[in-house]
């Protein structure tokens, strides 16, 4: 049967595909949510980990009683993913249920899914067998550790928002794609600094905040450094354009091959591959929009374009910081209102990815940024459509600020005051309220 996916694609053909498919205006409000995990077994760091029992179980719990779908990373890291919400009230509860249900599913088996962006104790390890997770080691491994760090080890927090929103439009923006592009990349730095939670790598401090986005520098900058440009920001290109250079000048991580190995000519792009430099390797075939569609799903900017905007960039957090974290970035992304005044607080710092990793809010000017972006947030949440009539959800962003970015500290500066905390760690993933669930 006859099928587009599979006929040979021109350049011209991806490019255009990749400007039509990868930002789109959505239902107002909706909002999608990744919350990663790393499980621990028993109280110890150093027991290993019954992967298999893990999988089986939380497979056994699909569907999820909140709609939401479980995952595994190439290391047994676990992946919760929410159904997309019409807000943000929705998103946690529903977030909240399906996290529990996945706990308390595991609690049996004396494993806990510990928040941590990286596996402060044990090194990396693979564990899942699959040519696709072969293929990428292989092809991070051209650049040292970082990406079995990466792929084995580390664990984030990624929100969905809208690729286009109303309120956002301008003449030469209508639906608002380059504004809202901007505003998610400019706030990066900030929000990494601010919720900054992996400062151990292998039972020892690394000199980062975030060691998580740490390894995430060090590794093929085709796939994983931003998409971008100061002519997308200046309107000189428009930003679909400039995403669909990006995909195309990324270098293939793999090619899917039915003998297995799919392990891609090194430094091949994808353009190269749409041009018919894959002529010479009798195993590869003119590349198919399915083909280009699976290669999407292999890059890794900060922010990815996937009809919506992937924020690929905060740490995974301890105990239920997830849920302040998410608020604040709903607020700060949804409401059209404070978007200037978020940009103006950001402006010193947008660009500072690796102090922000590095430094956390140690750097005084991310403090700055991150107490400004704070108040601004707890004020849009206190009045926009993301209001919670309880007030629950404002004690939390409360609670936070007090705790750390009033102090100029992120949850890192937790672990390296008092290193037993990597045994509070656990300990907190595992409450006596999350028992009772």
């Amino acid at each position: 049967m006859y099928s587009p996916a599979d006929q040979p694609l021109t350049e011209v053909a991806a490019e255009a595909y990749v400007e039509r498919t990868c930002f789109k205006t959505g239902p107002p409000g909706t909002l999608g949510l990744e919350l990663e995990y790393i499980p621990v077994q028993g109280s110890s760091w150093t027991a290993p980990v019954d992967h298999s029992c893990v999988i089986a179980t939380l497979k056994s719990l699909s569907p999820l009683p909140a709609g939401g779908l479980v995952t595994f990373e190439p290391g047994g890291q676990v992946e919760l993913s929410t159904r997309p919400a019409p807000d943000l009230l929705t998103l946690i509860r529903d977030a909240q249920i399906d996290l529990d249900e996945l706990r308390v599913g595991l609690s049996p088996h004396d494993i806990v899914l510990v928040g941590t962006a990286l596996d402060p104790v044990r090194p990396p390890r693979r564990i899942l067998d699959h040519p696709r997770y072969a293929a990428m080691e292989r092809h991070f491994d051209q650049w040292g550790p970082a990406g079995r760090t990466m792929m084995c080890s580390t664990a984030s927090l990624q929100i969905t928002v809208e690729a286009g929103a109303a309120g956002f439009g301008s003449v030469d923006d209508p639906h608002g794609y380059r504004a809202r592009w901007a505003l998610a990349h400019a706030m990066g730095p900030t929000l990494l600094a601010t919720f900054a939670n992996s400062p151990y790598r292998c039972g020892s401090a690394t000199g980062w905040k975030s060691s998580r986005q740490a390894a995430w520098f060090g590794f093929d900058p085709s796939r994983t450094s931003s998409a971008f440009t100061p002519d997308a920001l200046y309107g000189r290109v428009d930003i679909r354009e400039a995403y669909a250079r990006y995909a195309l000048d990324a270098q293939l991580m793999l090619v899917r091959r039915e003998n297995g190995d799919w392990s891609a000519p090194r430094g091949l792009t994808f353009r190269d591959w749409t041009q018919g430099a894959w002529r010479d390797d009798p195993g590869i075939c003119a590349p198919t929009l399915g083909d280009l569609e699976y290669h999407l799903t292999t890059l890794f900017p900060p922010v990815r374009a996937r009809g919506a905007l992937e924020l690929r960039y905060l740490d995974a957090q301890s105990v239920d910081h997830w849920r302040v974290m998410t608020a604040v970035v709903a607020a700060l992304m949804d409401d059209p209102g404070v978007a200037d005044a978020v940009l103006a607080a950001v402006g010193l710092v947008e660009d500072r990815w690796e102090d922000a990793a590095r430094y956390g809010l140690a750097d005084d000017d991310l403090a700055k940024s991150a107490l400004s972006c704070m108040a601004i947030a707890r004020e849009s949440l206190s009045r926009s459509h993301h209001y919670d009539p309880s007030g629950a959800l404002l004690d939390e962003v409360d609670d936070f600020i007090e705790m750390y970015t009033s102090r100029g500290r992120s949850p890192a500066d937790d672990l390296l005051d008092d290193p037993s905390h990597l045994g509070t760690l656990i300990a907190a993933a595992e409450t006596p309220e999350r028992k009772a669930c």
